[in-house]
């Protein structure tokens, strides 16, 4: 969808400019009509007024793009909450050593949904160590990764 091509350049550009990542921009249908929901995130967490200062500032420029004029939207702003999820590949340089779920496209060792501890990011494969044994993931094969939060 050429629309959220566009949506995402807008998010990217107004989140280096206040100083957040985006962790995602997804157009999906909702309850009561179709949601832009942007994640966003920055060191040390992401508050309410985080939140609403990037929809104050994005939604004046969606409007003056008219992206989705034929579709009425919803527009929410979030954090990526406790159990974030990995993305880019960039993001499993950054939470090294912290606890993932990685689910995978095809088998890798008989299995496709590894645990354990993110070892890091090497050459485009993802580490992990679950049960004493580190799994070698190509980014490639990743369907769908996120932080596990453990509670203590």
């Amino acid at each position: 969808m050429e629309d959220l091509k566009i949506v995402e350049e807008i998010c990217r550009e107004l989140g280096d400019w206040l100083g957040y990542e985006i962790v995602d921009v997804a157009f999906i249908p909702g309850n009561r009509g179709w949601i832009l929901r942007v994640t966003i995130d920055k060191e040390g967490g992401v508050t309410i007024n985080d939140c609403a200062t990037f929809s104050h500032q994005l939604d004046p420029r969606l409007d003056v793009e008219d992206c989705f004029a034929d579709q009425p939207y919803t527009l929410e702003v979030s954090s990526p909450g406790l159990e974030r999820p990995l993305k880019r590949i960039e993001d499993y340089r950054r939470f090294q050593g912290k606890k993932v779920k990685i689910k995978t496209r095809r088998e890798i060792d008989g299995h496709r949904v590894f645990r354990g501890i993110l070892k890091g990011e090497q050459e485009g494969v993802i580490r992990v160590q679950e049960n004493g044994k580190e799994i070698a993931v190509p980014f490639e094969d990743i369907k769908k990764a996120n932080l596990e939060f453990e509670w203590k």
